[in-house]
């Protein structure tokens, strides 16, 4: 998509009722009318969007019927899509959720990679949330919405590398997909022999996006310009950043293209993704590299730390308690940096779970919330990635004495 101008977002006004319902205007042009044709279009062909039942409702509204990949799923209704048009005019897009609600509050790109939030009075709600309607005026091409950033497989593998080239992390596919997308990991080999094993996760979980944005900050800050060597090197590292490139190339809630939510299958590992995940990690404990920690980045409705009970049998003991410390003690804003879910999902083969449950060791969920501030997530990560550098620093300081 090319640089263009902020869009001039739209008050609603008479385009809904005085009491707020999310109905579209009123069409005044034929129903039968594709949405891919006209002077005001929409359309779904990029890499990330779904393929969701469109209706033209006027000359430039239009009717998204929003539905999942597969029934019974974690309700995270993604959307993403483009309008187009030769010359600036006022558009309007109806979410429908027949089944669910709607959850995202839309952002638009206002240049390539650059993305804001639709402001509220862009976006009418209904009361049930079933329904929700956007307005906004597009400039000349084609703008793009989504309910998160969009960041295509493209644009992932573009990061694995350049984040590989200024790091002098090693690339390696470690396998495939369902549909023969490469599963490519990240490693940081130890100084010495027998280091302990570092494993860091994402992108199980195509809408997530927010996790993604927190676990590139995470690595940067992690393994970038001011990184501490000496403790990097005391560690063996493995990072899966896109577990799932299926998913998000075809905007799934939650699934792989086997109709299988990723973060239920470790353990069982029946999924091409998982096993090759589990492969990859076999691999390095065979080098006798025994398995320490486990961070996998998600996304839901706040930030929050899913771990291990502090009193749970893990070697490090108590690693959460102590990293959660470090990360208030470097964090500078008024409210705690994350809230904390002390939950182990016993019986659910989660990787947090599995993890503790198979190697003794803690396995936590790093979750960043929907709506969270992109400078928030920013902060956050970076202040995670220096608390976990001083535990290790300590750990390793504590270990040689």
């Amino acid at each position: 998509m090319t640089p263009k101008p902020l869009l001039r977002l739209l008050m609603l006004g008479a385009a809904l009722t005085a009491a707020g319902c999310a109905t579209p205007v009123a069409p005044s042009g034929p129903q039968s009318a594709s949405c891919e044709s006209g002077a005001v279009r929409l359309t779904q062909d990029f890499s990330t969007a779904p393929d969701y039942a469109c209706e033209r409702t006027d000359d430039a509204a239009f009717k998204l019927t929003v539905l999942p990949e597969d029934p019974d799923i974690n309700p995270s209704p993604w959307y993403a899509f483009d309008l187009h048009t030769e010359r600036a005019s006022e558009a309007q897009v109806a979410l429908d959720y027949p089944d669910y609600r709607h959850r995202y509050q839309p952002r638009i790109e206002i240049e390539d990679g650059h993305w804001v939030a639709l402001p509220d009075d862009a976006v009418m709600v209904s009361e049930d949330r079933q329904n929700a309607v956007l307005s906004l005026e597009i400039g000349p091409g084609a703008t793009r919405i989504g309910a998160q950033e969009v960041i295509s497989l493209a644009d992932r593998a573009m990061w694995r590398t350049a984040f590989a080239d200024r790091t002098g992390m090693t690339r390696r596919v470690i396998g495939e997909s369902r549909q023969g997308r490469p599963i490519e990991a990240l490693s940081r080999p130890a100084a010495s022999p027998g280091a302990p094993l570092i494993i860091i996760l994402g992108g199980q979980h195509p809408p997530e996006v927010p996790g993604v944005l927190g676990l590139r900050a995470f690595l940067d800050a992690l393994f970038g310009a001011e990184a501490n060597t000496s403790v990097l090197d005391g560690y063996q590292w493995l990072i899966l950043p896109d577990l799932n490139p299926d998913g998000v190339e075809h905007g799934h809630w939650r699934h792989n293209a086997g109709g299988l939510d990723l973060n239920r299958d470790w353990g069982p590992f029946t999924q091409p993704e998982t096993a090759a995940a589990f492969a990859a990690i076999q691999a390095q404990i065979a080098n006798g590299h025994a398995p320490y920690l486990l961070l996998d980045f998600h996304a839901t409705r706040r930030d929050v730390l899913y771990t291990p009970p502090d009193a749970a049998e893990l070697t490090p003991f108590a690693f959460s308690e102590d990293w959660i410390a470090l990360i208030e003690e470097e964090w500078s804003g008024t409210e705690p940096a994350f809230d904390r879910g002390p939950s182990h999902n016993v019986g659910m083969p989660t990787s947090k779970t599995w993890f503790a449950d198979t190697y003794a060791a803690p396995g936590v969920t790093v979750e960043y919330g929907d709506d969270t501030d992109r400078d928030r997530i920013t902060a956050l990560s970076q202040t995670a990635a220096r608390a976990l550098a001083r535990y290790l620093d300590e750990a390793q300081t504590v270990s040689a004495e």
